[in-house]
């Protein structure tokens, strides 16, 4: 076996940007258990009937020819569902990497500034320290809500990067406070994350069509339940797409997505799956909510009421949490651990299951000894 050599650090900062190295790269502890709530995903496969369908269908298709550049007929197809054109859509695989390069576009030449909203998902904060892009920090209140207060000063050709409902917090931007920022900053571009907004209240689409300062970014993967698919989208105006769309690779959806994905806008079965993963989200985001609320005082934790499919948990400092995420992996249980997150010391957030994942859950919180 050949050794390969690695290049010295000296070398290796003379092609990066000095941020890169002091991020930290994604990581997700993998765990073999029977429940698994740690990654939002939704709790059900598809039906095998559809998996035929795709499987047949991608069989036809010839695997030795590239996919169509942009997906334009699958954009046009999520776009008149939206109720908006073909213009105003980009598709890409997921909406990580579409954030990242809404990140890239932008922030090349910025004037302003750019500001991301704290605690968040992490992976904003990583794209910039990975481009070695400066920003400053929007930070939730003590109760980890958004305060308009505790937003920095917004120069034109400012940048704000938020997600609504709030990973890994849940909570949400209001339609108001946001209507308020578009208005009171014209010349600031406002980027919301909608991952989990078929789960919520609040939603933005008709939003777009008075404020041309506000992109929104969505995904399959939550309410689609088709996190294994990997295809998200950018909600926007004609021009802003029609950006973003030079430096954004074409081919990048292959030719299982492109199936996929058509056969999730077309199969009135899968409609109905997407309904029940709502449906259940609501109704058992509900029922563990009230569950674990019965046991904070007893093991000194809060929960964060949510809008999405996921609950935080709150203790007061990390042992506590720690303690209690220990016994959850006893239990065959994984929950995220994100107590080391800037503002989420002694947290833990817990992904809504089955009824059945969820009875598990609530049983291993009643049988966890107090400290």
């Amino acid at each position: 076996m050949t050794e390969v050599l690695n290049p010295s650090q000296g070398f290796l900062e003379r092609f990066m940007t000095p941020s890169i190295f002091r991020a930290r790269g994604y990581q997700l502890e993998a765990l073999d258990v029977e429940v698994k709530l740690d990654q939002n995903e939704s709790p059900w496969d598809w039906p095998d009937a559809v998996k035929d369908i795709v499987l047949a269908k991608l069989k036809a298709r010839p695997w030795n020819r590239y996919p169509t550049p942009f997906a334009d007929d699958l954009a046009a197809k999520i776009a008149d569902k939206l109720g908006v054109t073909s213009k105003n859509i980009l598709l890409g695989p997921g909406s990580n990497y579409l954030i990242g390069l809404i990140l890239q576009t932008f922030s090349k030449a910025i004037r302003g500034k750019v500001v991301l909203a704290r605690p968040s998902f992490p992976l904003y904060e990583s794209h910039c320290q990975y481009e070695g892009i400066p920003y400053e920090v929007w930070p939730l209140n003590s109760d980890l809500e958004y305060d308009v207060s505790l937003l920095p000063d917004l120069p034109a050709g400012s940048m704000v990067l938020f997600a609504s409902p709030n990973n890994p917090v849940g909570n949400v931007l209001s339609r108001e406070v946001l209507t308020t920022l578009l208005r009171k900053f014209p010349d600031v571009l406002f980027i919301g994350d909608e991952a989990y907004c078929e789960f919520s209240d609040e939603e933005y689409t008709d939003m777009l069509g008075e404020f041309s300062n506000l992109i929104l970014v969505r995904t399959f993967s939550k309410t689609l339940g088709a996190a294994g698919v990997r295809l998200g989208y950018i909600l926007g105006g004609a021009n802003v797409i029609e950006l973003l769309r030079k430096p954004r690779v074409p081919f990048l959806l292959n030719q299982f997505t492109l199936v996929a994905a058509t056969e999730v806008m077309e199969n009135q079965s899968m409609a109905r799956v997407f309904d029940d993963i709502v449906a259940n989200a609501l109704s058992e985001r509900g029922r563990v909510y009230g569950a674990l609320s019965r046991e904070s005082t007893r093991l000194k934790f809060s929960v964060k009421p949510s809008q999405a499919n996921f609950l935080l948990l709150r203790w007061p400092d990390n042992g506590l949490s720690t303690g209690a995420y220990q016994h959850l992996i006893k239990s065959g249980i994984l929950v995220r651990n994100v107590s080391g997150a800037p503002g989420l010391a002694g947290c833990l957030r817990i992904s809504i299951g089955t009824g059945a994942e969820n009875d598990r859950l609530i049983s291993a919180f009643a049988s966890m000894t107090a400290i």
